[in-house]
């Protein structure tokens, strides 16, 4: 018994620091593009399809790209990057708003 509670509190504390290391990641690369804006080439969205959801993500003018908000955060940076005059396209918008409706 105390080995399943053993390898239980290991699975969860690795899924927490997952978690919060994910977390620290996504918010450290929108800190990352405010502060860089002129270094973004484009923000567009990316769909997966196993939970039907759209990512966030940015493409770098050196060609590197990097997901910037899971979908419940989009709206949040989103409006974070569109003072900067970083905003998605008409196309990625569309997708997002369809996708809003369903």
């Amino acid at each position: 018994m105390s080995e399943l509670l053993g390898v239980t509190a290991a699975v969860l504390t690795f899924v927490s620091a997952a978690c919060f290391l994910g977390r620290t990641r996504k918010q450290e690369g929108l800190a990352w593009l405010e502060s860089r804006p002129q270094d973004v080439a484009r923000l567009y969205l990316r769909h997966a399809s196993d939970v039907d959801a759209y990512w966030l993500h940015v493409e770098f003018r050196n060609g590197h790209k990097r997901m910037v908000a899971a979908p419940w955060e989009i709206d949040d940076a989103l409006r974070r990057l569109a003072p900067l005059g970083l905003r998605l396209s008409a196309q990625d918008r569309d997708a997002l708003a369809r996708q809003r409706h369903q």
